[in-house]
């Protein structure tokens, strides 16, 4: 780190600059040399603010100008640098005294061009240019073109502006971090700095709606840097300078650069290329360099005679779009993301470019020792390749693959061999093959391998009888043997194929019991089914039947006999008794379907359903949703019916006075709980109790492809988790759901 301090204050007071700068002058007996340009040389001087000396862009500028003036000037050109203090440009008399060095300095002696380093050289240069080079041509270097526009420059003062492209630089660091929030302005407590922090605030002011700025202008180094380690994600830094920081301390930009970058948790870009390779991912910068070249030809043009006012204005320099190739892995941007034509400096060398030419001439020669052991071994490859093929359709096979010789000697096994009875190959290899089969078999197998090699064909093995295998455990399993008989020059040889039925016995098993158990469902539904319509029956006959006779008989009274006193009383009573049957029918009608989930939606007919069972049932029921909108018919009929079982089986068998249904959408689909805090039971033992709850549950669910667990235990009450992934996928139309007699189903 490099830290500049203040000037000194040792006593010397402003009015005694000029005095003490004259006595060195004497001191050192600085005479002015009238001679020194005999020779026809150019003396140019470079007015630099002393703010830079030392500075990385500085450095740059003052190398590209003396290159440009050696190599294309046909004169010697004489450069000088001159750092003068700009900082204290309020203090006359120190200014003076800087001024009248300089002159005691170039007193006698052609100073043939000036050249000013950035705004505050350029400053300096315009303010004492009559008293210290009086009508000397001025080319200015590094200068933005707002600073040049600000400033009514005379003729003779030319240059090429700089943009510092700050909006640019900006939008290439939202292109690399799309989902950036934040941006921190990071800039010092310097004149300077606070000017082009102020100039950021307009630049950046149009982009205040989608982007929250924060300025971290002033602050002093340590302060700085604990912010910059600690902001929020989705951040980004605007490195503008720091010249000094809020304690004074003087900074070179590029050197608190390298501070702030390594404390930082979050990407930094900057619009200067000196900031690329001291922290900064990058961005659309200005090249002192460039800028050092162009102000040197520039210079060339009026040191070889060319009039200032003909070589007029020059435009502005060209910006590149610039990055660090470490920053860039470090932040995890690719460079197909950079925009093209984009310049990627420090990339770390791989291993082919820096011994691609050891990696060459070692393949060169493995390639050529290649083709010689391939001549040398063509023969023997031609003899293995038909042995080497087939053991490697023998070790790929899906089933397991013995080689076994007369004498019943396993000469080959596959790896699917390995996994089917737990013999590693090398145990296998030159035993017998009895070692696979149960005791009990070991007798007939010789049988029936000696009758194979009699007559070898293609044949299976054990045929009319089931085979078993014998794992290296004890364990036996049923297997299908097949036999091919294999002809080598070394003999006939059995190859046999053993694949493992437990898994597809499993399978019929499995089958055959779902096969028994979709019957008995089948006949339950039959029974359910016939059960509800004779419910239906009944309460038609009994109920509807009855109370419609005699609501007829009544009428009939009526027309024969009105009543003298209050017809209208006898209407109402009659009115009243068919909005009782009314009524009926539609609890009825609501049973078989609930015609609220086709009008309103699975939310309003889970929470009427709720309500009616607390009325009617003396079970209070709190219902939820949460975010609950669209649900396809399918699915609603499902969720629905499942509440209602769910509820009616706590009615039913809960001894309790409260429930709860909450039903909630997520991002994976329908969420669907019920659970209460009565007697409970052992859901192991009930689904094999004959009812048809929870099957009618569990099928319901599977035509949805959703899936239920139930937690309960006896005195511990019940829970009830469904889930129907998102989205659902219905397996039928909305509308009621019909048994294939049409009737329409109905679960109690």
């Amino acid at each position: 780190m490099r830290i500049r301090r203040g000037p000194s204050r040792c006593g010397l007071g402003p009015s005694r600059w000029a005095v003490w700068l004259a006595g060195v002058v004497a001191a050192v007996g600085f005479a002015p040399d009238a001679a020194a340009q005999t020779d026809g040389s150019k003396l140019v001087v470079v007015i630099y603010p002393d703010e830079s000396d030392g500075a990385p862009g500085t450095i740059l500028v003052n190398r590209a100008l003396r290159s440009t003036f050696a190599g294309e000037a046909p004169w010697r050109v004489d450069v000088r640098n001159e750092y003068v203090s700009t900082s204290r440009s309020s203090d006359s008399d120190f200014m003076q005294a800087q001024v009248s060095l300089l002159r005691w300095k170039y007193a006698g002696r052609k100073v043939d061009l000036v050249v000013a380093g950035l705004s505050s050289g350029l400053d300096f240069t315009l303010r004492y240019r009559e008293e210290l080079f009086p009508g000397v041509p001025v080319v200015f270097v590094a200068v933005d073109h707002r600073e040049v526009q600000a400033r009514h420059l005379p003729p003779d003062v030319i240059g090429v502006p700089i943009r510092m492209d700050l909006d640019g630089t900006l939008d290439l660091a939202l292109r690399l971090h799309p989902d950036a929030r934040r941006v921190f302005v990071v800039a010092g407590n310097s004149p300077f700095d606070r000017k082009w922090a102020d100039e950021a605030r307009r630049v950046f002011r149009p982009r205040e709606g989608r982007l929250e700025f924060v300025s971290l202008t002033g602050l002093p180094m340590d302060d700085l840097l604990a912010r910059v380690a600690a902001l929020p994600e989705q951040s980004l830094i605007y490195y503008l300078h720091i010249y000094q920081d809020g304690f004074g301390r003087q900074y070179v930009p590029a050197e608190a650069l390298e501070l702030l970058a390594a404390q930082a948790n979050a990407p930094v870009y900057g619009h200067v290329d000196t900031y690329v390779g001291r922290g900064a991912v990058g961005g659309r910068v200005f090249t002192f360099e460039a800028e050092g070249e162009s102000a040197a030809r520039l210079g060339l043009r009026v040191l070889a005679g060319g009039r200032t006012e003909s070589i007029g204005p020059a435009g502005e320099s060209r910006n590149t779009d610039l990055f660090d190739w470490r920053q860039l892995r470090r932040w995890g941007i690719g460079a197909d993301h950079l925009p093209p034509d984009s310049v990627v400096r420090y990339r770390e060398p791989t291993f082919w470019d820096e011994y691609k030419w050891h990696v060459s001439g070692g393949v060169a020669l493995c390639v050529a020792q290649g083709l010689l052991i391939t001549g040398l071994c063509v023969q023997l490859v031609k003899r293995r390749r038909a042995e080497e093929r087939f053991r490697r359709v023998v070790e790929t096979a899906p089933a397991g693959m013995l080689l076994v010789d007369r004498d019943g000697t396993v000469v080959m096994a596959n790896a699917q061999v390995e996994r089917l009875f737990g013999y590693a190959r090398e145990e296998l290899l030159g035993r017998p093959v009895d070692l696979l089969l149960p005791e009990h078999e070991w007798e007939r197998h010789r049988a029936e391998r000696a009758g194979f090699f009699a007559d070898p064909e293609v044949r299976p093995a054990g045929s009319g009888r089931e085979l078993l295998g014998r794992r290296k455990d004890g364990t036996e399993f049923p297997m299908e043997v097949g036999l091919g008989p294999l002809r080598t020059p070394r003999g006939l040889f059995a190859l046999a194929s053993v694949t493992d039925l437990t898994a597809r016995r499993r399978a019929e098993d499995e089958l055959l019991a779902s096969r028994r158990e979709l019957q008995a469902l089948t006949g339950r539904l039959l029974e359910a089914q016939e059960a509800e319509r004779r419910r239906i029956a009944r309460e038609l006959h009994d109920d509807f039947n009855q109370n419609l006779a005699l609501l007829s008989v009544e009428l009939e009274v009526l027309a024969r006999q009105p009543p003298a006193d209050s017809p209208a009383a006898e209407l109402r009573r009659l009115a009243a008794r068919v909005k009782e049957l009314s009524s009926s029918v539609h609890a009825l009608s609501h049973q078989l379907h609930p015609s609220k989930l086709e009008h309103l939606g699975l939310v309003a007919a889970v929470g009427g359903l709720c309500r009616e069972v607390t009325l009617h049932h003396g079970l209070e029921v709190r219902f939820t949703n949460s975010g609950v909108a669209d649900v396809s018919p399918g699915a609603a009929l499902c969720l629905y019916r499942i509440v209602q079982e769910a509820l009616r089986n706590v009615v039913k068998h809960g001894r309790t006075d409260h429930a709860a249904v909450e039903l909630r959408d997520g991002p994976d689909g329908l969420r669907l709980q019920v659970c209460d805090h009565g007697r409970g039971f052992d859901p192991a033992s009930a689904c094999g109790r004959g009812g048809l709850g929870l099957v009618s549950m569990r099928e319901r669910l599977n035509l949805v492809g959703g899936e239920m667990t139930i937690e309960s235990r006896p005195g511990g009450g019940t829970r009830i988790d469904v889930h129907v992934p998102a989205p659902p996928t219905p397996v039928r139309d909305g509308g009621p759901e019909r048994a294939p007699d049409g009737i329409l189903e109905y679960t109690p």
